[in-house]
């Protein structure tokens, strides 16, 4: 056999040999258990976080307070007693209860210095009311890297690390856990938000259709988004800081001068709050219903720092244009009556026939984007000088599925065109081009 043969030939029997042994050794493996090389993670305090029934938090410097459980409410019961915030709250005892062991550092340290911990950056001793019944934790300086936090359990000599990020989520103060919020009634259910700040005042108000109304007097329509946004500035405002913890002394804060008084009213009663004196970038502020003088951000002054103009409705029409499905229009040029069924439009007044469904969207497009440009200091009364007691136009939407209506005046003085809904006492101003895109739809039709 020739030697370049005889070669192959071998290397064949060594391939055969290793793919034989190769699936010897993966039979074998399927036969053996699974090795785990994962341990077990050991938790700092091994109970759950409704077991919790008090915590103590004291900081190196001395400070220290005390929240405690009252069925599933938290409170805050010394130095002084004061709600605590329920989600701050939860994140804490979250974070308390899931902390795991990262490493043992030593297990007999010669010197608890060493590790910022003799004495601790912060002890959190807790009370339970299962096993163990209580147990404290003791946090130490970060780790040369900062990868790390050292810890103690009390009661045990060993010195361990904790995950870096427990530093920030197990170090809190007071504050950090106490109810921040500036309200305190359920803003979502308000019906009443009068406003002070300059000389200034206005009043906001739910109709009885739970509509925003902007009450001058008489009540006009508010502008639901710029309502919205104010609604959402008291749902989240909070305090910065606490200033004092009682109203003792509260003249020397500005609060007979103030910038700023909101009284709410809603279902829960009514609370006032207002805001005193510049503080740093801030204000302080206190709530009628709230102990502690606080600051609170000076954004928040600014959003209520409006002119009455600001927050009322300047679009004339609400409806949507493909949920109408009538439409009477009076011009000068005469009274016409428009109807939509199976998504086909008609006049039917005063003459029936077909009309094109585009130039009837584009109708209904600029009826709705009809709006006000500013608002004329009048009274109700005096509707005669804006034209509007005998108006030139009149446009009426029918839409939706409960039929609404709404009803819409404009007439022209001079250079000027002004408008009002037929549930607004006071008029508006249009710009003066307002009816032109309306006059050639109508002409189109």
């Amino acid at each position: 056999m020739k030697k370049k043969y005889l070669n192959t030939v071998i290397a064949l029997i060594v391939l055969g040999v290793l793919a034989g042994a190769m699936a010897w050794y993966n039979k074998r493996q399927s036969r053996e258990p699974p090795k785990t090389t994962s341990k077990t993670e050991e938790k700092i305090f091994p109970v759950d976080a409704k077991n919790i029934v008090s915590f103590t938090v004291t900081s190196r410097d001395g400070k220290k307070y005390t929240c405690r459980r009252d069925g599933s409410t938290w409170s805050i019961v010394e130095p002084q007693k004061t709600a605590a915030d329920a989600t701050a709250l939860d994140g804490f005892l979250n974070s308390l209860t899931t902390a795991t062991v990262s490493e043992v550092v030593d297990e007999h340290p010669a010197s608890l210095k060493d590790f910022g911990l003799d004495p601790p950056a912060t002890a959190i001793a807790v009370s339970t009311d299962a096993k163990p019944a209580a147990l404290t934790l003791l946090l130490g300086d970060e780790t040369p890297t900062s990868g790390g936090l050292y810890a103690q359990v009390a009661g045990n000599p060993r010195v361990i690390t904790l995950a870096s990020y427990l530093k920030s989520s197990l170090e809190k103060s007071m504050f950090d856990l106490r109810d921040k919020r500036v309200v305190t009634l359920n803003v979502d259910q308000l019906q009443k938000i009068e406003v002070e700040s300059k000389g200034k005042t206005w009043t906001i108000a739910r109709n009885p259709e739970g509509v925003w109304d902007l009450v001058l007097p008489p009540p006009v329509r508010a502008d639901h988004f710029s309502v919205d946004e104010l609604v959402s500035q008291l749902r989240t405002a909070a305090m910065q800081a606490i200033v004092a913890e009682d109203k003792k002394g509260e003249s020397k804060y500005g609060f007979g001068s103030p910038a700023l008084r909101i009284t709410l009213t809603g279902s829960g009663g009514t609370q006032t709050l207002t805001l005193g004196k510049k503080d740093g970038d801030n204000y302080d502020a206190v709530n009628s219903a709230l102990d502690p003088i606080f600051t609170l951000s000076s954004n928040f002054l600014t959003q209520f720092q409006k002119e009455p103009a600001d927050l009322r409705d300047k679009g004339l029409f609400a409806f949507s244009a493909f949920d109408a499905k009538r439409l009477e229009i009076t011009t000068p040029q005469g009274h016409r009556t428009f109807e939509q069924k199976n998504n086909k439009w008609k006049q039917t007044s005063p003459s029936a026939k077909d009309e094109p469904s585009d130039k009837m969207e584009s109708l209904l497009n600029d009826l709705r984007d009809l709006r006000a440009e500013s608002f004329p200091k009048t009274s109700p009364e005096n509707l005669a000088a804006f034209g509007l007691t005998r108006p030139g136009y009149t446009f009426q939407v029918q839409f939706g599925a409960k039929n609404q209506t709404e009803t819409v005046e404009v007439a022209k003085v001079g250079d000027h065109v002004y408008a009002r809904r037929s549930t607004d006492p006071l008029p508006s101003e249009l710009p003066k081009n307002a009816l032109d895109s309306i006059d050639k739809d109508l002409g189109a039709l």
